[in-house]
């Protein structure tokens, strides 16, 4: 009932908002879009010439100027980077749907880091404007650092990133107290949903990032994807210019990262031609205080890593379509796992993927009514496990035979393969009834296989553990509705998302000892929604609401295993999530161009059939276990002291709360009910302090000093059931110091940076310390082709 409520209010508005409209004095509205690209233009001002009326374009190049007097009438539209048009109209009655287009003034490339920096506001703006909480990360924030994409995102209020080691170790997103595998990570709006040891988005390297969405409670329709309540959106970025792009970067623990991006664009064709390659490797050889014996000191001296990525693309924007893009991939991993608390010396898994995409973009036909996106992927991931080793080791280096016959992990030894085949595609269409009203429908559909082969493990155990092939095929279709006031005081918005999952294999759950597993065909069809508002109290003021009923279907381990040590459960059940968020957002920039931006946001989240492993003793597997409900509330305050001089700070303070009063599947009172989830941080915040200024040190130069802190409080790994249990990470306060120096307006930047300046000790996933104080060089070189545009995209 409750979607049908706001659904009727919406309509309902919608309705009203139409019937004020056609009861209005003579007006002209129509669109402003780019003439090379017909990408819609953000603040573009109109003004009608002889008069103080005029108007400014939205984030969709829409324009309305309301009470014209009918006759000859003059617009003027302008707007910084496009040369000034003036058009003349004879007006007798409403004119709509009017299409004018701007042709942009470029002549430097100082001029286009200004237009693109005015369009990348533009679009923050429209989506923080929205109904739903959410962080922006920008391309400016985060293009030269040297620090990677975890680091970034674990400095935004309400998000940690839980790791176990060095880079390429296992690492798990935590948004307002969910984690893992329940924060949905999109890249360009589809779901990042690989298997282990294929691209992960740790390996994207910064500079091919646009911007990045964090949305914090509500997972909106038109992404397409499954969640609990918060999904991590990176946008790549696409330049319509020709560039070389070559990065280079030293840092601590032996490790190199190399990166080349070359570009060719022919304007009068209306093709672009690009291809790239990413190489990191890293011995990640830090010492760590061992959490499990008393002063041992541990070398990590198996813990390589090697990513390489490598892709090309051709893109078409002279067809009917404004864009066609063809783009294919390759990813190779390799990954030698460290032990803590023993000594492993042979254990690592190798992962391959390759992945071609075809994509289309229509913006703006059928009057301007209509957009569409369309997009078909195929990728084929391969990844290996090997653990053979017929001995162990201690901290010693002394090798004794295996315990077990032969492995180092498990209970066996391992040599798997585990092949997937990814074919999926999406839909996203978006209609606009009026200027008021707007529609978006968005399916994704996906058909997967899975192929695991353990002949080694399966021989070992003396029966067919691990050959067990299965499918899985899912859709999720989601119908958005928003609605506006004439003013855009009120956005109103709805959306109902349909989750259908179907799921084949074999039911080899570690509760069931048959010799020879049953087949099972399991059918999911379940229903998600959500509903918000955001309301404008002033230009520089509003308040924003929402609820979702949020799903997440079971990802491909969970229902499969891994082929190695966790067995297939192809029975499980979506996880739910109730979800409310209220919050407040203040943004004004004053006469000396000071911003100050202040977010305050609460939250409450219940959530039900959470998917934890568990196991019987001789093998793992996943099962629908917890409920829990996580409350809270965060800031975010960013604000310019002066010209030079940025400061922001956020704070985070969540509590999650185990909710099952007896033990499930029992009727055994719980000892854990009402006490703290373990694992989860419940106070933590950042603070950031940067100084930049152009031409500094010469004409065309930038320079950038950026601190950054970071503190955690102390929280537990365990349920503190008694006095006695003492399951602790321990308060931390971190501290990294940044320089930046650009030459030639951005052609050649040197960076160089100190991660955990003062080597504290942190460990914040279970009891895993990770890397101290880390050194970090950076040389970016970035030249520009001819062309006298660039946009950004």
């Amino acid at each position: 009932m409750r979607i049908h409520y706001w659904l009727l209010i919406l309509l309902l508005a919608g309705l009203q908002v139409q019937r004020s409209a056609a009861q209005a004095q003579v007006s002209i509205s129509g669109y402003v879009t780019d003439d090379k690209t017909n990408e819609p233009i953000p603040n573009v001002a109109v003004q009608v010439r002889g008069t103080k009326m005029g108007a400014l374009s939205d984030a969709t190049g829409a324009f309305r100027v309301k009470n014209v007097l009918t006759g000859t009438v003059k617009l003027r539209f302008s707007s910084v980077g496009y040369r000034p048009l003036e058009k003349s109209f004879a007006v007798t009655a409403d004119l709509e749907n009017l299409t004018v287009q701007l042709a942009a003034e470029l002549t430097e490339l100082q001029t286009v880091e200004v237009t693109a920096t005015s369009e990348e506001q533009a679009e923050e703006k429209k989506i923080r404007s929205n109904v739903m909480p959410v962080t922006i990360i920008t391309a400016k924030q985060i293009e030269n650092r040297a620090g990677n994409l975890n680091e970034v995102l674990a400095r935004q209020a309400g998000v940690q990133i839980r790791m176990s080691g060095g880079l390429g170790s296992d690492s798990r997103i935590s948004v307002r107290g969910l984690e893992g595998k329940r924060v949905q990570i999109f890249i360009d709006g589809n779901p990042l949903n690989t298997p282990d040891g294929s691209l992960g988005i740790n390996d994207l390297p910064v500079q091919i990032i646009e911007r990045i969405e964090i949305y914090k409670g509500s997972v909106p329709a038109w992404l397409g994807g499954d969640g609990l309540g918060s999904a991590v959106n990176v946008v790549m970025r696409h330049r319509d210019v020709s560039y070389i792009d070559a990065t280079v970067s030293r840092q601590s623990y032996n490790t190199l990262s190399l990166g080349l991006i070359l570009k060719k664009t022919f304007e009068k064709s209306g093709i672009e031609l690009g291809v790239g390659a990413f190489d990191t490797r890293s011995d990640n050889d830090y010492i760590i205080k061992s959490p499990y014996q008393p002063d041992l000191k541990i070398k990590r001296d198996h813990d390589f890593y090697h990513s390489l990525l490598v892709g090309r693309a051709i893109r078409f924007h002279k067809l009917w379509f404004d864009e066609i893009e063809i783009e294919s991939a390759y990813v190779l991993n390799k990954k030698q796992i460290q032990g803590i608390q023993e000594n492993i010396q042979h254990v690592e898994s190798r992962g391959e993927a390759g992945v071609s995409v075809i994509s289309f973009t229509k913006k703006n036909f059928a009057n301007n009514k209509l957009g569409l996106r369309y997009n078909v992927l195929y990728g084929k991931f391969n990844v290996k496990f090997i653990d053979t080793s017929a001995y162990n080791y201690d901290w010693e280096g002394r090798r004794i035979p295996s315990r077990i016959g032969r492995g180092e992990l498990g209970i066996g030894p391992n040599l798997s393969t585990n092949l997937q085949r990814d074919l999926r595609h999406r839909f996203n269409l978006d209609y606009r009834l009026n200027e008021f009203i707007t529609l978006n429908l968005n399916n994704t559909a996906r058909y997967v296989t899975f192929d695991p082969n353990d002949d080694v493990g399966n021989a070992f155990a003396g029966t067919n553990r691990f050959n067990y092939p299965g499918s899985v095929r899912n859709s999720i279709t989601g119908l958005t509705l928003e609605t506006r006031l004439p003013n855009d005081q009120l956005l109103l918005s709805a959306a109902v998302k349909q989750y259908y999952n179907r799921v084949k294999g074999y039911n080899t759950s570690l509760y069931v000892n048959n010799s020879t597993p049953d087949p099972v065909d399991n059918l999911t069809n379940v229903l998600g929604y959500n509903a918000g508002f955001r309301y404008n109290f002033s230009p520089a003021l509003l308040a924003k609401g929402s609820y979702e009923r949020g799903v997440r279907l079971p990802n491909n381990t969970e229902l499969f295993g891994d082929g190695i040590l966790i067995t297939p459960t192809t029975y499980l059940k979506p996880e739910l999530a109730h979800n409310y968020n209220l919050g407040l957002v203040y943004d004004r920039t004053d006469s000396e161009a000071r911003r100050l931006q202040i977010e305050v946001n609460g939250f409450y989240m219940n959530v039900e059939n959470l998917i934890q492993l568990s196991g019987n003793g001789l093998t793992l597997g996943y099962v629908n276990y917890a409920k829990a409900n996580i409350k809270g509330a965060d800031i975010d305050v960013k604000y310019d002291l002066t010209q030079h001089i940025y400061t922001s700070v956020n704070a985070t303070y969540q509590i999650p709360t185990d909710i099952n009063r007896v033990i499930p599947e029992t009727t055994v009172p719980n000892p854990t009910y009402g006490l703290q989830v373990p694992n989860t941080p419940q106070l933590f915040a950042n603070w950031n302090l940067e100084f930049h200024r152009q031409h500094l040190f010469g004409k065309d130069s930038k320079t950038r000093i950026i601190y950054d802190g970071s503190f955690v409080n102390r929280y537990s790994y365990g349920f503190n059931i008694s006095v006695y249990d003492r399951f602790f990470i321990p308060t931390y306060l971190t501290h990294t110091l940044s320089v930046e120096q650009s030459f030639r307006q951005s052609r050649y930047t040197f960076t160089g940076e100190v991660n955990n300046l003062t080597n504290e000790n942190v460990i914040n996933n279970f009891n895993q310390p990770l890397m101290g104080r880390t050194v970090r060089v950076k040389f970016r070189y970035l030249l520009f082709g001819p062309e006298t545009h660039d946009h950004t995209h």
